[in-house]
């Protein structure tokens, strides 16, 4: 039996399917919306390195690629609760936007960092949406907040 717990959250984007890829997969745009500081390249097993403050900083590799379908990354070094689990990004084209579905699996316990995980991946969506759409820039001290 599979004993881990995910996050899960849908949202509809209007932008292209092309743009919202880009949003997930380029340093520069995840900057804009999720990570302070940002270094990687979207290409198949690229590593990342995913840095929120000089203590906090996430270390991780695409473990899936499908331009402009999909993107996932395996954390592989970081916080222990993060190790060995992945974020990822499904996306299809829906009206004249995009479908984004937002996954973070393989937690292995629903402890409050979990909870608040699953918080924050929701206001950074939020985060997303607005620059996808509306090019709206949220300051990286503002996003919790905004």
């Amino acid at each position: 039996m599979d004993n881990s717990f995910s996050i899960l959250h849908d949202l509809e984007v209007d932008s292209t399917l092309e743009n919202v890829f880009r949003m997930v997969s380029v340093p520069e745009f995840l900057n804009e919306w999720w990570t302070h500081y940002c270094q990687g390249v979207p290409e198949p097993d690229s590593e990342y390195t995913f840095e929120f403050s000089e203590k906090d900083i996430l270390k991780g590799k695409i473990s899936k690629f499908n331009p402009p379908y999909e993107i996932e990354f395996l954390i592989t070094d970081g916080d222990k609760d993060w190790v060995e689990t992945s974020v990822g990004f499904i996306l299809k084209e829906a009206g004249n936007g995009t479908k984004l579905s937002f996954y973070h699996t393989n937690w292995k316990d629903t402890n409050e960092h979990f909870r608040q995980t699953s918080f924050c991946w929701a206001l950074y969506l939020r985060v997303l949406r607005k620059f996808a759409e509306e090019g709206l820039h949220v300051p990286y001290s503002e996003r919790y907040h905004f």
